[in-house]
């Protein structure tokens, strides 16, 4: 018998073994937006490495790379080449993303979900139990979503019709000139953006910007941006577009009946910013049988938390030490 099939042979039945005694092993590819926190970084990639999974790492291009990459050397770990000056509420969070889901559906590794997270995220997990739970769950899309207007998340139609104009340079007094020109457009003038005639046939959803999405619910993401050029031109000038853009798409696609609200546990400061993780916090999750949340996006399990700060080793400690003793 010749070598290479003798491989491919020993290959299918070590993997049939395996599936047989560890069950339906997923593939899992971690889409992570980082800008600020290089070491906890690399203890989220360390809390969440295991042989089944990959990591894609998109640096903020304001920020510097090289303290990311000189504490990060794992085989399974891609920076991105093509990085975006990533401003909050603005549509280059979305670019920053469709970069890494495109780097991830085009590199030679094929996967089962890819899960949006951001790097001062930290798995409430084991990889294992992760892994795990993606295999129970096949074919359920993890994204909050609820139709637009909503006003108990404050989801309101103003994020369509109002426009927000893109940074184009880092400069603080570009950046005021611009928002005195929104604020002119926005409050001065009184024509709204007619967003029903941008989207078309398009309901608009709107919810969190941290997903974990089928392989197959990216590649129909890839293709509608493909396809509807003036959809995303719209996008471009939509202020926080990174709740409103992949909801909108996948919320009129074949993918909603199978949504589940998303994985990550957050804790709102306002209406702009999550608040940093505490002790207080992570002492009352370790108290639950399972760490679940019910809200008007659904009810779940949670698996991942934000935000954590760059040096945060006490929390991470305590949820290592829980982890092991689960």
């Amino acid at each position: 018998m010749d070598i290479f099939l003798k491989d491919d042979c020993y290959a299918f039945v070590n993997g049939l073994i395996g599936i047989l005694l560890l069950g339906n092993i997923m593939n899992l590819a971690y889409l992570v937006l980082a800008h600020n926190t290089p070491n906890h970084l690399c203890k989220l990639i360390n809390a969440l490495n295991s042989t089944d999974t990959q990591f894609f790492i998109h640096i903020d291009s304001k920020s510097d790379e090289s303290l990311f990459k000189e504490k990060i050397n794992h085989q399974n770990v891609t920076f991105l080449r093509d990085r975006v000056s990533v401003y909050w509420g603005e549509f280059s969070t979305i670019e920053a993303t469709i970069n890494l889901i495109r780097e991830a559906l085009n590199s030679q590794h094929r996967f089962d979900y890819l899960i949006l997270i951001s790097g001062s995220d930290y798995p409430l997990k084991s990889a294992s139990y992760i892994n795990d739970y993606f295999s129970q769950k096949v074919g359920t899309e993890f994204i909050n979503l609820v139709e637009m207007p909503n006003q108990e998340v404050s989801k309101l139609l103003d994020r369509l019709y109002k426009y927000q104009p893109q940074t184009l340079y880092n400069h603080s007094l570009y950046r005021i000139i611009m928002r005195i020109f929104a604020a002119v457009i926005n409050n001065i003038i009184p024509r709204k953006r007619d967003y029903k005639k941008a989207l078309g046939n398009l309901k608009p959803y709107a919810g969190s910007q941290w997903w974990a999405l089928s392989a197959d619910a990216c590649h129909y993401i890839l293709s509608f941006v493909e396809t509807n050029p003036k959809i995303v031109k719209f996008f471009q000038n939509t202020l926080t577009p990174d709740e409103i853009f992949f909801q909108t798409i996948i919320g009129n696609s074949k993918f909603r009946e199978k949504v589940a609200k998303n994985l990550t546990f957050t804790q709102w400061q306002g209406v702009e910013h999550p608040e940093f993780i505490n002790m207080e916090q992570l002492e009352t999750l370790n108290k639950m049988d399972k760490i679940e949340e019910e809200n008007i996006y659904g009810s779940g399990e949670l698996l991942f938390a934000r935000k954590f700060k760059d040096e945060s080793s006490e929390l991470t400690n305590f949820i290592d030490n829980w982890i092991e003793k689960s």
